[in-house]
């Protein structure tokens, strides 16, 4: 079962429209905000993720989730 993320659901939320936005509210690079956004990772970047989440002002339950 696969780790997903509601990355683009909380970014309209929060009213940023881009993953260079993003990135440059919390200061990574682009190319690892977006290979987030569109899972293309191999493993599961806690810092990155509690970032996004301190920016995105969310739970990590909001974040990810287990697709069934």
């Amino acid at each position: 079962m696969p780790i997903r993320n509601n990355l683009h659901v909380l970014m309209a939320k929060k009213g940023i429209r881009s993953y260079s936005e993003l990135a440059r509210r919390t200061g990574y690079h682009y190319s690892r905000v977006r290979h987030f956004g569109n899972e293309v990772h191999q493993r599961i970047d806690t810092e990155l993720i509690s970032d996004l989440c301190k920016e995105l002002d969310c739970e990590l339950s909001e974040m990810l989730y287990i697709e069934r």
